[in-house]
């Protein structure tokens, strides 16, 4: 059970970040899309985000990793 718990909570933020970073990706091809000239501009706000989107599946399995050896 407790294989399981972790599991579930390493998996949920990896879920997560996996979602919002596809979700960024079809918005910014959108925008892209929509406004070619502002490639930089859409890539730099694409990478941003991707980062912020990462950085909180990380902490998410930290605490997965935390959690499990406490």
């Amino acid at each position: 059970m407790d294989a399981l718990a972790f599991g579930i909570t390493f998996g949920l933020p990896a879920f997560g970040a996996a979602l919002a970073v596809g979700l960024i990706g079809a918005a910014a091809l959108n925008a892209f899309g929509r406004n070619p000239e502002k490639l930089s501009d859409i890539r730099t706000l694409m990478i941003t985000a991707i980062v912020f989107a990462d950085s909180l599946a990380i902490i998410g399995i930290i605490v997965a990793i935390i959690a499990r050896f406490i």
